[in-house]
C-alpha cells in the first residue's frame, strides 16, 4: 500500500506543478510587450532590455531546451530591433554600452536556463527511475514467498561504535562479560516493514503486531544474536545463520536467517533480513537421530549378548578342564607317598588350558576394538570438512566456531574412513564440553593437519578453548570407564586410542601453552603405489618358422 500511494502522489504533485508552470508561461507574452514598447518608445535612458530576463524566467518554466533558446533569440532581437528604432538617429556610446548589457544579461540567462533546465530533465528522469526500482523492490518485497524483514539498526551500529571509542576490542568478551547487553542490542534492533509471509511465519494478525523491537520474537539465550552483533564489529556484509523466533502463539521456531548489510557504512535503517523455516526439517532430523541412536543401542546390546553367549561357550571347555586337572594334581599330591611327577604333568596341563583361556579372551577383546580394517586411502583434508558438516548443528547450538588449518604438503593417510570420522567426531565433541563447562568466552575449536616427524606420519591436533586437562586426570585420561563428566561412561577416549593404533598410530594429550587442551593423533602416510612395469615388447621374428612335418602313421 505504501509503494502505490508514493507513486500516486508523485504523479499528482507532477501534473499540478505543469499547470502552474503554464500558467507562469503565459505571462511572460505580455511582459515581454511591455518591456519592448517602454524600450523602443521611451526617453529613459537605462537598460531597459534587460527586463527581458524576467521574460526568460517566466517563460522557461513551461518551455523545453529548443523553447528555451528561440526565446531567448527572440527576446535579443526584440532588444536590437529596439535600439535601432529608438537610437538610429542619436546612437552614441553609453547607448550601445546599454545594449551590449542587456544582450549579455540575455544570453547569459538563456545559457543558465538551458543548463538548469538539462539539470531539472536529469533529476527528473533520476527520480522516476527511483520510483520506478522503488515500485519493483516493493514488488519483489510483498510476493516473495519466504519470509522478508526491513529493519533498522542505526541504532545498534551506535553502540558498537561508543563502544570502540571506549576501548573495548573483543565484542565477544564484552558480550560474555555482560550478559544482559547482548539482550539489549536486540531490543535496539526495530523491525520497520515486513511482507505477508512473514505474518503467515509468525501467526500474526497484521504488521502492527510484528513491526517494533526485535527482542520479543527472540528467545533468551539464542545464540544468534551474538554472532550478528559479532558480524557487524568485524565490519562483514553479511551474516548466514541458525536461530530461534518465538511466534505470537508462542511456538518456538527454528529459522535460517540471511542478512545483507550495507558496504559502505550508511543505509543501516534499512536493512534485508531473510528468514527461512527451518523447524520440520530439524525436527525429523532429531527424531531420525534418535532413531538411529535407539538403533545402534540396541545393535550394541544385541552384539553383547551375542559374545557373551559365544565367550561363555569357547571359555567353558578350557575353564573346565583346568578345574578337572587342578583336582587331579590335589589328588596326586595326597597320595601317600605323594606321586610328583603325575602331578607335576596335571599342572602342566592347567597352564596349558589357562593360556588356551587368555587367548581366546584376547581374541575376543581384537574383535571389540582392533579388527578395524585399515586398508583405505584417506584425505585428511576431505574428512575434517565431513566432520564439520557434521557437527554443523552442534557448533551453533554452542555459539562456538571451527578454525581448520591444513598444512600445503600432507599426504593421504593409510586407515578406516568410518573409524577416523568416529574419533574426530568424538575429540570435537568433548572440546564443545570442554568450552562450555567453562564458560568460555571464545568458542573456538581448531582442527590442524600436518606432516609428523620425518614426514612418514601425518598428525592432527585438535585444540579447545577450555580450562586444560587437570593433573589429577592426565594419567588416567585414557583408561577404560573413566570419566570427569557426571554423564559420561568414560569409554569415548579408550576406544578413540584402541581405534588409532590398530591403524598404526598414537593418540595422546596435553594442555596448550595459551590455554585449553590438544588432543592429536598421527597416523601413518599412505606410501606411493609402486609404478606399474611396462609390458616387454614382443620379440621380432627372425624369419619364418620352418615347417613341421606331418606325422605319417
Amino acid at each position: 500500500m505504501g509503494a502505490d500511494w508514493t507513486g500516486a502522489e508523485w504523479g499528482s504533485s507532477q501534473a499540478a506543478g505543469r499547470a502552474a508552470e503554464r500558467r507562469l508561461g503565459l505571462l511572460a507574452i505580455p511582459l515581454a510587450l511591455t518591456v519592448f514598447v517602454i524600450d523602443t518608445f521611451t526617453d529613459i535612458e537605462s537598460a531597459i532590455a534587460v527586463l527581458y530576463v524576467l521574460v526568460l524566467l517566466l517563460a522557461a518554466t513551461a518551455l523545453s531546451r529548443r523553447g528555451i533558446l528561440r526565446v531567448a533569440a527572440g527576446c535579443a532581437l526584440l532588444a536590437v530591433l529596439s535600439f535601432f528604432l529608438s537610437h538610429w538617429h542619436d546612437m552614441d556610446l553609453s547607448t550601445v554600452l546599454r545594449c551590449g548589457v542587456s544582450l549579455a544579461a540575455i544570453l547569459i540567462t538563456g545559457a543558465l536556463l538551458v543548463r538548469d533546465h538539462d539539470s531539472r530533465a536529469l533529476l527528473v528522469r533520476a527520480n522516476t527511475a527511483l520510483a520506478r526500482s522503488e515500485r519493483r523492490y516493493r514488488g519483489m518485497f510483498e510476493q516473495a514467498r519466504i519470509s522478508l524483514w526491513e529493519q533498522d539498526f542505526t541504532a545498534v551500529t551506535a553502540a558498537l561504535d561508543a563502544l570502540r571509542a571506549d576501548g573495548v576490542t573483543d565484542i565477544a568478551a564484552h558480550a560474555q562479560a555482560n550478559p544482559g547487553w547482548a539482550r539489549e542490542m536486540g531490543a535496539a534492533v526495530v523491525t520497520t516493514n515486513v511482507n505477508d509471509a512473514t505474518l503467515e511465519l509468525l501467526g500474526a494478525a497484521g504488521r502492527a503486531e510484528v513491526l517494533g523491537p526485535l527482542e520479543r520474537f527472540l528467545p533468551a539465550e539464542d545464540p544468534a544474536l551474538p554472532q550478528i552483533l559479532l558480524a557487524l564489529w568485524d565490519g562483514r556484509d553479511r551474516f548466514e545463520g541458525r536461530a530461534q523466533l518465538i511466534a505470537a502463539d508462542g511456538r518456538t521456531l527454528t529459522v535460517l536467517l540471511g542478512i545483507s548489510f550495507p558496504d559502505d557504512g550508511v543505509g543501516f535503517d534499512r536493512v534485508v533480513v531473510g528468514v527461512v523455516d527451518i523447524t520440520q526439517r530439524e525436527r525429523t532430523q532429531e527424531a531420525l537421530l534418535a532413531a538411529q541412536a535407539e538403533l545402534a543401542r540396541a545393535a550394541r546390546a544385541a552384539t553383547l549378548g551375542a559374545l557373551s553367549a559365544s565367550i561363555a561357550h569357547e571359555l567353558n571347555q578350557p575353564l573346565g578342564a583346568i578345574v578337572l586337572n587342578a583336582q587331579a594334581c590335589l589328588r596326586w599330591l595326597r597320595r601317600d607317598p605323594p606321586d610328583i611327577e603325575t602331578a607335576a604333568k596335571a599342572a602342566d596341563r592347567i597352564v596349558r588350558d589357562g593360556k588356551r583361556a587368555a587367548d581366546i579372551v584376547q581374541r575376543t577383546r581384537g574383535m571389540l576394538v582392533r579388527d578395524t580394517r585399515c586398508d583405505e586411502t584417506i584425505d585428511l583434508r576431505q574428512l575434517v570438512e565431513e566432520v564439520a558438516l557434521l557437527l554443523e548443528r552442534e557448533l551453533s547450538a554452542a555459539a562456538a566456531v571451527l578454525v581448520t588449518g591444513f598444512a600445503p604438503d600432507v599426504p593421504p593417510v593409510r586407515g578406516s574412513r568410518v573409524a577416523l570420522q568416529q574419533v574426530l567426531i568424538n575429540l570435537v565433541t568433548n572440546g564443545l564440553h570442554a568450552m562450555a563447562e567453562a564458560g568460555t568466552p571464545r568458542r573456538e575449536l581448531t582442527v590442524t593437519v600436518e606432516r609428523a616427524g620425518d614426514g612418514a606420519e601425518v598428525r592432527v591436533a585438535v585444540r579447545d578453548r577450555g580450562r586444560g586437562i587437570d593433573e589429577a586426570s592426565r594419567a588416567r585420561l585414557f583408561d577404560p570407564f573413566f570419566t570427569t563428566r557426571p554423564d559420561g561412561m568414560g569409554m569415548g577416549l579408550s576406544i578413540c586410542r584402541s581405534t588409532v593404533e590398530s591403524c598404526g598410530g598414537t593418540l595422546t594429550a596435553h594442555n596448550h601453552a595459551e590455554g585449553g587442551a590438544v588432543f592429536e593423533f598421527t597416523i601413518p602416510a599412505a606410501l606411493p603405489e609402486p609404478p606399474t612395469p611396462a609390458p616387454a615388447p614382443a620379440p621380432a621374428a627372425a624369419g619364418p618358422s620352418p615347417a613341421v612335418p606331418a606325422r605319417e602313421d
